[in-house]
């Protein structure tokens, strides 16, 4: 009997053991996982969180430091004894682009080393969406352009055939206005001729600036400056047949002038040739003899915009219907809107500037930029055309091979100028919407009959990489060309949405990017 009541103790024992390791089994489960199945993110930098459902193990979490996640408050915890959940924090930096961006979390189980993950996504920068008002006009744009290598300056540097198409052909770069010295002696006319004309049979309008009258007509008797010389009264008749014979002898020999100034820089006297005008002197020759001028009338030409060289003549009834066109150099400064000018509908051409330290960085992409934001703010200052110095030096349009250039090569200020020349001329400025709070990003819309077109800077080194403009009515076709430090005028691809009624592109870091939506 004792025997039978052992061997049943025994039994009970090993029953009951075997009963504790099945319990122990049954609490020892292990799990782990993540509690969201996916993870959207705004396009704004935040904190985000994520919940890891764990039991009887340990963990780890892994994600590439290359990504927008990053400072984690947890990556690794759990317990091989317990059960639990964890609450992981981290940061997302700023989605700046137009795509959505992905990243993955990797959750490893130590006890096991299998691994699960968790995809997270983060919504692209929305647009800023711009409204493009035709509704609303500014000026007609006449054009851009600069002024000839003069002979008697210049001597060998004058253009060549291949440059004047470089800069005016129907392939070139777009140049619609080309300026001219009237030198006092008819002799040097012809010395600039062929210019004219090669550039006129490109479709080039053309005017002429003197920069002093023939010495005689003057109170020093000399042709140079630095004398406070000027023009006497009674050769102001003389004065405009010196002018129209110009215009006369250049339409003999195929070249129509299409505008004369009276006189280059009239508020400056250096010791080349030069010619002092005084507001009053300006107001007397246009009222009394403007009319006698065959083609339109440029005044001032001031160094820069000093409106007391012009107010005087449009204040006067007489005067002003035969000023055509208010003319001004920036030297110095200027660049701001003419209200009294538009009251009398009379242009505003900026016709003489230039930008140079005498160095390479003359032609560099950064001075390009200085210069666009001057084009910019000349269009948004209601201004007409805007003409540059000489077309070919180290600081211009095209290499003269000095500090570096190429002779007869396209620099970054010869394509600068040109995306205005080929997007913004023979066509009226219109209203555009800014993007907020940026004003790195100088934006001008223009409309023809048969497109709108979009002229956008970047100043600042940021990219904006969704820009959404609407347009008042559906269109055909888009395409737009990028120059910055290492495109020159380069196709690049934006889109037509919502219906073509609509184009959506991104604006890199300094550049210039021109659109043309035909209608």
């Amino acid at each position: 009997m004792k025997r039978l009541s052992f061997i049943l103790n025994i039994f009970f024992a090993c029953a009951l053991l075997l009963g504790c390791a099945k319990s122990s089994d049954e609490t020892q489960n292990v799990d782990l996982r993540f509690k969201e199945e996916e993870l959207l993110l705004d396009s704004q930098a935040g904190i985000a969180a994520l919940t890891i459902i764990w039991s009887n193990t340990e963990w780890e979490i892994s994600t590439p430091t290359d990504g927008f996640l990053s400072g984690f408050n947890f990556l690794k915890g759990g317990s091989f004894t317990h059960s639990n959940q964890t609450r992981v924090q981290f940061n997302f930096s700023e989605n700046n682009t137009n795509s959505e961006r992905v990243q993955t979390i990797q959750l490893k189980n130590v006890l096991t080393s299998e691994t699960t993950q968790i995809t997270v996504k983060q919504s692209p920068k929305p647009p800023n969406v711009l409204e493009v008002k035709s509704s609303t006009t500014y000026q007609q744009i006449t054009g851009f352009g600069g002024m000839l290598n003069p002979a008697l300056w210049q001597g060998g540097n004058q253009l060549t055939n291949a440059e004047i198409e470089r800069l005016y052909g129907a392939n070139g770069l777009g140049y619609k206005m080309l300026r001219m010295m009237i030198y006092p002696n008819s002799n040097d006319w012809s010395r600039d001729l062929a210019v004219a004309q090669k550039a006129q049979s490109l479709g080039a309008r053309i005017f002429g600036s003197p920069w002093s009258p023939p010495a005689h007509m003057k109170s020093s008797k000399q042709q140079g400056g630095g004398n406070g010389g000027y023009l006497l009264p009674e050769y102001y008749a003389d004065y405009a047949k010196h002018l129209n014979a110009f215009v006369d002898y250049m339409a003999a020999n195929g070249v129509t002038i299409e505008a004369v100034s009276i006189q280059n820089e009239p508020d400056w006297d250096p010791e080349y040739d030069a010619c002092v005008w005084t507001g009053q002197q300006i107001l007397d020759f246009i009222k009394n003899h403007g009319k006698d001028i065959k083609v339109k009338v440029i005044a001032a030409e001031a160094v820069n915009f000093k409106k007391e060289f012009t107010d005087p003549v449009l204040n006067d009834p007489i005067a002003r219907e035969h000023l055509d066109i208010v003319g001004t150099h920036l030297y110095g400064g200027g660049i701001g809107d003419y209200p009294l000018a538009r009251q009398y509908n009379k242009e505003i051409w900026m016709t003489e500037h230039l930008l140079n330290n005498n160095s390479a960085n003359d032609w560099s992409w950064n001075d390009a930029l200085i210069f666009a934001k001057e084009l910019h703010d000349c269009m948004e200052a209601n201004f007409n055309a805007y003409i540059w110095w000489y077309l070919k030096r180290h600081y211009s349009m095209l290499g003269d091979g000095e500090y570096g250039t190429t002779k007869s090569e396209v620099l970054k200020r010869g394509y600068v100028l040109s995306h205005y020349a080929q997007y913004a001329s023979e066509r009226k400025r219109i209203a555009v919407d800014k993007v907020p709070n940026n004003n790195n990003i100088l934006l001008t819309a223009y409309e023809s009959v048969n497109d709108y077109t979009l002229i956008i800077q970047n100043q600042g080194d940021a990219i904006i990489p969704s820009v959404q403009f609407d347009f008042p009515q559906a269109f055909n076709s888009v395409s737009a060309v990028e120059t910055n430090s290492t495109k020159n005028m380069e196709a690049v691809t934006v889109s037509a949405i919502k219906n073509n009624q609509a184009v959506s592109l991104t604006i890199n870091p300094k550049s210039i990017l021109s659109v043309k939506i035909k209608k």
